[in-house]
């Protein structure tokens, strides 16, 4: 999952490897932006990564049900994230990417593409500059990356405030914070690793109570002891319990 804008140099290498190599079925899902162009411009990014065989879902929901059972690589584009599961929603396709998933399908994205991993998804929504109890709007999401709130464009556009209010709103779950130029691979235990400029940013408010100020709304969130983790470049971060190790990038 990338964060957004300029995407880290090594990241189209990755997702090949993992997903079987240069001759990969990839296949292009740009549905969550307006532009026309969207599809054929990732498709030329793709294959000149190397990629040998990539395709831009088809519009018709049949089609595009088959074209993603066979396909090896799903890549979401950006824009809107909203947008991305309206169209998956009504053509019937959000269980159909949840089995290939299950299946081993190597599912990826950047911006808007990130943050529809998440079980709860951001829409953009948020107070920017206070911390507002439940100002964070958040909605469901594919949930294929369990236990995680994703917010994309992080540092570059200043979204501490929504992220850390979403986790006051949602002490389960973990927020991570992806800036541009920076990606994760999630592994299937859990863990991940992080790839490009770095660092992602780790809000870790799980056992922790959120308290507001005053009764009333609008009521400013206070946490105790939260966790903050900034995880680098080549680093990789295990939520349970949460650490980090370097590693070889």
């Amino acid at each position: 999952m990338a964060g957004g804008g300029a995407l880290p140099a090594d990241l189209h290498p990755r997702a090949l490897e993992l997903a079987g190599g240069n001759d990969a079925n990839i296949l292009i899902i740009p549905w969550a932006s307006r532009r026309e162009e969207a599809g054929s411009a990732t498709v030329a990014v793709w294959k000149e990564a190397g990629a040998t065989t990539v395709t831009v879902i088809p519009e018709e929901a049949a089609a595009a049900r088959s074209a993603i059972e066979s396909a090896d690589l799903i890549w979401f584009g950006g824009g809107s994230q909203s947008r991305l599961m309206d169209a998956l929603r009504e053509r019937d396709l959000i269980e159909v990417v949840k089995m290939g998933h299950r299946q081993g399908t190597v599912i990826a994205g950047t911006s808007a593409g990130a943050a529809v991993m998440s079980p709860y998804m951001m829409t953009g929504k948020a107070e920017l500059e206070a911390l507002i109890k439940s100002s964070t709007e958040l909605v469901e999401g594919l949930g294929l990356w369990p236990g995680v709130i994703v917010d994309q464009h992080f540092l570059a556009r200043r979204r501490w405030a929504r992220l850390f209010t979403a986790v006051a709103d949602h002490p389960d779950q973990i927020g991570v914070g992806i800036d541009e130029q920076t990606a994760v691979v999630v592994d299937p235990d859990g863990s991940w690793q992080v790839i490009g400029r770095g660092p992602v940013v780790v809000i870790d408010g799980r056992g922790k109570i959120a308290e507001s100020l005053q009764p009333e709304l609008p009521a400013k969130v206070v946490i105790r002891d939260l966790r903050v983790h900034l995880i680098g470049s080549g680093q990789r971060w295990n939520p349970a319990p949460a650490q980090t190790e370097d590693t070889d990038h």
